[in-house]
């Protein structure tokens, strides 16, 4: 008897609204971690509402609560710097921000070494694959490469994806994705190499609305199928490294000028062409403002790569503006690298980006049963 009298206490206060829940107390119930290997299925359970409810930050977190804040001043009209949610832009890195960065090195990198030295159903030309294998020696060993190598690297990945449609391409990706073991950390797959913290992040965004679009220099079909599923972003918000797109029938590679002399076959593919364009540094400014006609409020980056894209974000903008830098100093649950990290955070001190720390404000990674190995 005592036990119907409380509960009708109880819902006789939630009634008279003598019972209430500040946004900012909502405290997570426990983070909840699948039993096994992570998979992709599971990441796309991550979400976060608009109340703000994480579950895989710490709760102290300083770069969580100037998230929070900075969410609830753009998305308040009574305040002063309300956006009007057309205008809440935010643009996100890929590598390093959203996805392991260098286990040992970037996704880009992997999938052309892949490609070039380990798939039997491709034979590239034997001038090309001796250099794959030159350069993949030298990044395994080093966890770096040579700057001049950059350019080459994705003209020889679009030739040897050249000739596919959208769905044989992102088959491939989806395939590589999902064998493909992440090397230094155990139990954890390409495809589930996604940081928990930051599936958060996405998602709450999105829910206060958010126009979310991921700005990065991987190519762009390869973002398209990393996001897929996982983050509430369609597939044509998404800014990176290009292609040239061909119909089946056309006698070049290349990108036709004159089109009126083509006629088109009804049923006609259109399939993967030569490489035309990277979206790294200075030109992720350049494909922002071709593709976005806005300044985004909102960026997040980990690198020197995203401090054009930082400093588009917060010169000259009519909104108030944030930019968050993912330090990569966990050298326990990541392959951090404290150099590059300590060299990240004075140029935060030093710009007024929020830097955040993977190692003290975040709960999990990958989740617990992923180590360092």
């Amino acid at each position: 008897m005592k036990r119907i009298t409380l509960i009708l206490l109880t819902i006789t206060a939630i009634l008279s609204g003598s019972v209430s829940c500040q946004k900012d107390n909502l405290k997570p119930d426990g983070p909840i971690v699948p039993q096994g290997e992570v998979t992709r299925e599971f990441l796309s359970q991550i979400r976060v509402g608009k109340d703000g409810r994480f579950q895989y930050w710490n709760q102290d977190s300083p770069a969580l609560k100037e998230l929070k804040s900075f969410v609830a001043t753009v998305t308040d009209p009574n305040c002063k710097g309300y956006v009007p949610p057309q205008d809440r832009v935010a643009t996100f890195d890929v590598d390093g921000t959203l996805l392991c960065e260098t286990a040992p090195y970037y996704f880009n990198w992997m999938l052309f070494f892949h490609r070039y030295l380990h798939d039997s159903t491709f034979i590239p030309p034997e001038e090309d694959r001796q250099w794959a294998a030159e350069v993949e020696e030298y990044v395994l060993a080093n966890r770096k490469n040579k700057k001049e190598w950059g350019l080459k690297q994705q003209e020889l990945q679009a030739i040897g994806f050249r000739g596919m449609t959208d769905v044989q391409f992102s088959e491939y990706v989806s395939n590589f994705i999902n064998s493909e073991n992440v090397t230094g950390l155990s139990n954890l797959k390409w495809g589930a190499a996604l940081y928990w913290p930051m599936i958060e992040v996405v998602s709450y965004l999105v829910a206060n609305d958010f126009v979310v679009f991921l700005c990065s220099g991987v190519d762009r079909d390869v973002c398209r199928v990393i996001a897929d599923g996982i983050y509430d972003i369609p597939k044509y918000h998404m800014i990176a490294s290009d292609v040239n797109y061909v119909l089946e029938n056309q006698p070049e590679w290349i990108e036709m000028v004159s089109s009126e002399d083509y006629v088109y076959t009804p049923g006609e593919e259109v399939r993967r062409g030569d490489f035309m364009q990277l979206s790294t540094a200075i030109n992720k400014i350049i494909k922002m403002r071709r593709e976005l006609g806005q300044k985004p409020i909102l960026s997040w980056g980990n690198s020197s790569g995203d401090y054009p894209m930082f400093h588009y974000t917060n010169r000259d903008n009519k909104y108030p503006h944030i930019s968050f830098c993912l330090l990569c100093d966990d050298t326990v649950r990541e392959l951090g690298n404290p150099e590059k990290a300590a060299k990240c955070k004075a140029e935060c001190e030093q710009n007024g980006w929020i830097p955040v720390s993977m190692r003290d404000e975040w709960w999990t990674i990958y989740g617990p049963q992923v180590e360092r190995n």
